[in-house]
């Protein structure tokens, strides 16, 4: 049973969505509630803290061309892409996870501070493991594709794993298995989280609970902030398919696709919200998730982010673009409404794996893949209307693009992936300013 103090602080956390909502009556009920006791309290975050967002609108008109400037990355032996493993901490840094390449290989943390534009490294996953002594002779960790994502305890949440052994087919996972990590922006300590089997592809957090997302079979994972329980749960999945992300909000609620081969042979998918117990309250069919490609070759959700009224948009990696509504405050804990809002780039269906807030509860802005490179477009949902823009990828080589939700104190996005270089491919990070 939790304790006093620790209900007190999930309510805290969720209040400061509703806060950034303008919900008045629930904030006040919460006041009074925190009137009542003499537990020490943590500190109340805006909706943009909790959610690791940026709602400050770019400078001037951002239906235009983006400007975009390519960073010197951090290089390391092995070092191949960054799979769309960006966040930010309170101060406004941005952090990265570099994978490797190579059996035994390791993924490593940097930080870049946009201001002074420094790069700290913290390390790679193996050499925790070593300094843990949990480290397993040959053991590798090349991947850290989850999103690097802030609770409400100030911590970054991560996660890492490995492919050596797993079966396209879903029928092997990996020998290595995953790992859910936390790491104190301020000392750069890493603290284990947990060990599991699968691969540990995405994390997401808004307040208390972090949630991790394992394939093959869309296993949940929950860790609870404030008293440290773990649990499982098994969403299902269709062999060999893994969504990238999975979404979360100030709630507590997650939103894991589904996905089934039906007895006629088609592939279908559901979001399926649960709530911070893990009951499953709501199963929304998602008609844009699966297209005409392989089911293994599918991305799922690929892009997501966070806008000021408390709606979460997400893009499949059709490029067809979703949004949760709001919670109904007169009635919290009752299921979402998920709404499609038809294709990102007005040219129809087009793989999309990256999605930014602009500021305002109607702009955002994401990158397509068309056939004469990228294109950043520009979305206002209250419209429907699109407009692409070409992304300036600096005449580089086989490029790749991922990235969700992060910007910098100044407003600039980051699209992070990989390029071609003299030795097959490398670290790819864009800043864009919209």
């Amino acid at each position: 049973m939790s304790s006093p103090g620790s209900a007190l602080r999930a309510v805290i956390a969720t209040a400061a969505f509703f806060m950034a909502c303008g919900l008045g009556a629930v904030i006040a009920l919460m006041i009074r509630e925190r009137d009542r006791t003499q537990d020490t309290l943590l500190p109340t975050l805006s909706y943009e803290e909790l959610t690791g967002s940026l709602f400050t609108p770019p400078a001037g008109d951002i239906f235009r061309a983006p400007q975009v400037r390519m960073l010197q990355v951090p290089d390391f032996p092995g070092a191949m892409a960054i799979w769309g493993s960006t966040g930010r901490d309170r101060r406004g840094h941005v952090w990265f996870g570099f994978s490797a390449s190579g059996a035994g290989g390791s993924a490593r943390l940097y930080e870049f501070d946009p201001v002074n534009e420094t790069w700290r490294d913290h390390g790679s996953v193996v050499d925790q493991l070593r300094a843990l002594g949990s480290h397993r002779p040959g053991e590798g960790q090349v991947k850290i594709h989850s999103r690097i994502v802030s609770a409400v305890d100030g911590m970054l949440y991560f996660s890492s794993f490995d492919e050596e052994g797993e079966k396209q087919d879903g029928s092997a996972l990996p020998k290595w298995g995953g790992h859910l990590w936390r790491i104190d922006p301020a000392s750069g300590k890493w603290r284990h989280i947990k060990a599991v089997p699968e691969s540990l592809v995405a994390v997401s957090a808004v307040g208390r609970h972090v949630y991790a997302l394992g394939y093959w079979g869309h296993v949940l994972y929950q860790y609870d902030t404030l008293n440290g329980a773990i649990r499982r749960k098994e969403i299902g999945s269709i062999p060999g398919h893994a969504s990238r992300n999975l979404i979360s909000d100030a709630r507590g609620h997650v939103f894991v696709p589904r996905t089934r081969l039906e007895a006629n042979g088609a592939a279908t998918a559901a979001l399926v919200e649960l709530d911070a117990d893990l009951r499953e309250i709501a199963a929304t069919p998602l008609d844009a998730y699966f297209g005409q490609g392989a089911v293994a070759d599918n991305h799922g959700i690929t892009g997501l982010t966070y806008i000021r009224d408390g709606r979460i948009l997400f893009l499949t990696a059709r490029g067809h673009l979703y949004a949760l509504d709001a919670p109904d405050p007169k009635a919290p804990r009752n299921p979402v409404k998920v709404r499609s809002l038809g294709w990102l780039h007005p040219k129809g269906e087009a793989y999309a794996a990256a999605l930014f807030s602009l500021g305002d509860s109607t702009k955002v802005a994401g990158i397509s893949t068309q056939a004469n490179g990228y294109e950043w477009a520009v979305a206002d949902i209250r419209t429907g209307v699109s407009v692409p823009f070409p992304l300036d990828t600096k005449s580089l080589t086989s490029v790749l693009l991922y990235g969700s939700v992060t910007r910098d104190n100044a407003g600039r996005a980051y699209a992070v992936g990989w390029h071609g270089i003299a030795r097959g491919k490398g670290p790819l990070v864009l800043q864009i300013t919209p």
